[in-house]
């Protein structure tokens, strides 16, 4: 039986052989930072005009943090890409047990959404403090309590969405249809909020994996809105949609023909 840590290396191998990994790391990291740059250099632009209230309510830690959106499309690939060239079948005959496959490309996914999140993070906080603070807005640094943990919680976060986009693109097998699903499941909610009923943004929004994950990384934060999430119940939330659609995925694959 071919050992777990072997079929972690083999996924390891495969994914960030492909040119599109490496791509997508880099440009997720890259675009993070800048388009926070951008928000960050318009704020300033602009704090010269904002009244009283606004400059009271100035929060610089949560503010200009907008993600990495390109990891998503990383999480899919771990899985589609397979389907495209017909590796899977030589990944199965390998190590039949699918459900350690699954776990491996979990693992995997979640190791370099972690590394990137965190140098994410860190860069997206740095810049724009540094871009507050020339002018002469509020700002903060990585030595204060808030501002660590929302650094530290949004890089522990970051293979929340891949890992879903991972099963969303095992139980699809398809690279738009797991993108779209993925994208739906993050903006769609925000979007549609305003026509969804009362009581539907009042008792499920708050359930979904970005209001839970937004709870835990800045719920701390001034500010963030009394609709979160207290941050235990949040991580049990979390955790919990990460066991339905890993759960989702490992009966889609155990039941389909590669």
């Amino acid at each position: 039986m071919t050992p777990f840590t072997a079929t972690v290396r083999s996924e390891w191998t495969k994914l960030v052989s492909l040119r599109s990994t490496k791509l997508l790391v880099v440009l997720g990291v890259v675009l993070g930072i800048v388009m926070t740059g951008l928000l960050a250099w318009v704020a300033g632009m602009t704090y010269d005009k904002w009244d009283a209230a606004g400059r009271r309510d100035f929060e610089p830690i949560g503010t200009a943090l907008i993600g990495g959106i390109l990891f998503l499309v990383l999480g899919v690939k771990a899985a589609t890409a397979e389907y495209g060239s017909g590796m899977i079948r030589l990944t199965l005959t390998a190590t039949p047990r699918r459900g350690r496959v699954l776990a491996a490309k979990a693992l995997v996914v979640s190791a370099i959404s972690l590394g990137a999140g965190l140098v994410l993070m860190a860069g997206m906080f740095l810049v724009a403090q540094a871009i507050f603070a020339s002018y002469g807005m509020r700002s903060a640094s990585l030595s204060d309590a808030d501002a660590l943990r929302t650094v530290l919680g949004g890089a522990v976060l970051s293979p929340l969405f891949p890992v879903i986009a991972l099963t969303l693109g095992i139980m699809l097998r398809s690279t738009a249809g797991a993108v779209i699903g993925i994208f739906a499941l993050i903006f769609a909610p925000p979007f549609l909020g305003g026509l969804l009923p009362a009581w539907f943004a009042e008792n499920v929004v708050m359930y979904l994996p970005g209001a839970a994950g937004d709870a835990i990384s800045v719920g701390h934060l001034p500010g963030a809105g009394d609709d979160l999430l207290a941050p235990g119940v949040a991580a049990v939330v979390v955790v919990a949609w990460l066991v339905v659609f890993l759960g989702a995925a490992w009966a889609a694959f155990e039941r389909r023909d590669a």
